[in-house]
């Protein structure tokens, strides 16, 4: 249980720095570029423990299988990721954008009714009311750019939700390592595919503090943070894994503060506090 809590809040303080951290090289490297180098880098780190697995295992791997996470790469990183990365680019503060991807467990609730058929209980009623209220307190009308950013971050965490809800629904035979590794390397190869047809430069002018950053995002971030986290499920259980996704909200305004200097309205915590709320209604299993 000890180690479970310890991968947990390994993970929420890796993922925490996602956004404020990508938000420092968002000006000299475009959002493309950084998503690219971030999950071809994390892809190699959970290759090894992945190959382990499925031989340990005798996992098979059909080609039917690689075409489904192939499209759920495409689905999570060419769509979801490239979303995020443009919101946090055109955000005034990324910590608006992470509090709004942190909302993705509401909207799972709605697609998991729709594909896999779940039941709406009173529960997962309040996680919405109070993940669409924390949505709101994110919008900022001062601005279009602004006001883009917010769209950008919700179109990211919802497509998100769709790629977490369709993982569970056709590759969850395979465990989240094995899984995930091959939908990093699938979704990188066809993004750096699309990038080069489209004439997207993805070799961003290496400086030590663009250097530095990039390994960061894709050793640390990406590849230790989801290691971390399928730790966090095998130590702890799901539930103890999902402690992560409701400490980011929390930390997100002072890693933000600390990484960019951005010091947090009253907004942002009432904003943190209903993610919070919805977060773990979204996650209750027992009814009200």
């Amino acid at each position: 249980m000890k180690k479970g809590i310890f991968y947990a809040f390994l993970t929420a303080v890796l993922f925490v720095t996602l956004e404020p951290v990508s938000k420092l090289i968002s000006q000299e490297v475009n959002p493309y570029a950084i998503t690219f180098w971030r999950f071809i880098i994390g892809s190699l780190i959970l290759i090894p423990p992945a190959i382990i697995k499925i031989k340990k295992e005798k996992i098979h791997i059909g080609a039917k299988d690689l075409c489904v996470m192939t499209a759920l790469g495409v689905l999570f990183i060419c769509i979801s990721m490239i979303a995020l990365q443009i919101g946090v680019k055109k955000a005034d503060s990324p910590s608006l954008i992470a509090i709004i991807f942190s909302s993705n467990s509401i909207f799972t609730i709605l697609f998991a009714m729709l594909i896999l058929r779940e039941k709406l209980n009173k529960n997962k009623i309040v996680a919405l009311i109070f993940g669409i209220i924390g949505v709101v307190c994110c919008v900022d009308f001062s601005s279009g750019t602004n006001l883009q950013s917010v769209l950008f971050g919700v179109f990211a965490a919802l497509s998100f939700s769709l790629y977490t809800v369709l993982s569970q629904k056709f590759t969850k035979r395979f465990g989240g390592i094995v899984q995930t590794a091959i939908v990093f390397l699938a979704g990188s190869i066809v993004l750096l595919i699309i990038l080069f047809v489209a004439g997207v430069d993805i070799a961003p002018r290496i400086s030590t503090d663009v250097a530095v950053t990039l390994l960061y995002l894709g050793f640390l971030v990406t590849g230790v943070g989801y290691g971390s986290y399928f730790l966090a499920i095998e130590k702890g259980g799901a539930i103890m894994a999902s402690l992560a996704f409701f400490l980011k909200p929390i930390l997100t305004p002072f890693v933000t503060l600390v990484i960019n200097g951005v010091v947090p309205d009253v907004k942002v915590f009432v904003a943190v506090g209903c993610i919070v709320i919805a977060s773990y209604f979204a996650a209750y299993k027992k009814s009200l």
